[in-house]
């Protein structure tokens, strides 16, 4: 499972996994993108009931011992206007129960399952212990790359935008070929790479 949404949202992933013929029970890792409250919100709750082994990268940890994590930097002029909003009057709405990650990881890693390999990437830029997951030629990034803005992929968040960028070309080198962003729907490498060489430029 990747990441666990915001709270009170846990019988959602229960009713996806009765679609599939599963339960809690049948989680065995909690591999967490970032420590964003719309990322964690439901993971204490998930955790409890699946027994699975959290694993998160190691600068997103006290934010996860403290159970906040404050708003990313805004990429955009409407995104900044957001973001320094939220920090100053909605405080509260970053916060969610706190959590120790059962493996903490720094860099590159993988992990062997009965019939594949997850490959975790570390992707710096949104937060500065950003990570994605990738399976195959798939790749589930968190919020380091957006889909809800027409001809963008551009997160509207993100701490350290040259660090960001970095992560793209990083990203790009593994060869995936379809992208599964944590806000909006999945797209394409072409979509991405387009994007990419407007932001590079």
């Amino acid at each position: 499972m990747v990441d666990s949404g915001s709270r009170g949202n846990t019988h959602k992933f229960k009713t996806a996994l009765e679609n599939k013929g599963l339960d809690f029970q049948d989680i065995d890792y909690i591999i967490l993108t970032h420590s964003h409250y719309d990322h964690v919100g439901c993971l204490e709750e998930i955790r409890k009931k699946s027994t699975a082994t959290v694993i998160a990268h190691r600068a997103e940890v006290e934010y996860l011992k403290r159970g906040y994590t404050p708003f990313p930097e805004g990429t955009m002029l409407f995104s900044r206007l957001i973001c320094g909003f939220a920090n100053k009057f909605l405080p509260d709405r970053g916060r969610y129960t706190p959590i120790d990650p059962d493996i903490v990881i720094d860099g590159e890693c993988e992990i062997p399952l009965s019939d594949t390999t997850i490959q975790i990437l570390p992707l710096a830029g949104h937060t500065s212990g950003s990570i994605c997951v990738i399976i195959g030629k798939n790749a589930i990034v968190g919020d380091t790359l957006f889909s809800f803005m027409p001809g963008s992929v551009y997160p509207p968040f993100a701490n350290d935008e040259k660090e960001l960028l970095k992560s793209w070309k990083k990203l790009l080198s593994t060869g995936c070929n379809i992208f599964y962003p944590g806000h909006g729907k999945p797209f394409s490498r072409a979509r991405f790479e387009k994007c990419y060489r407007k932001k590079k430029d």
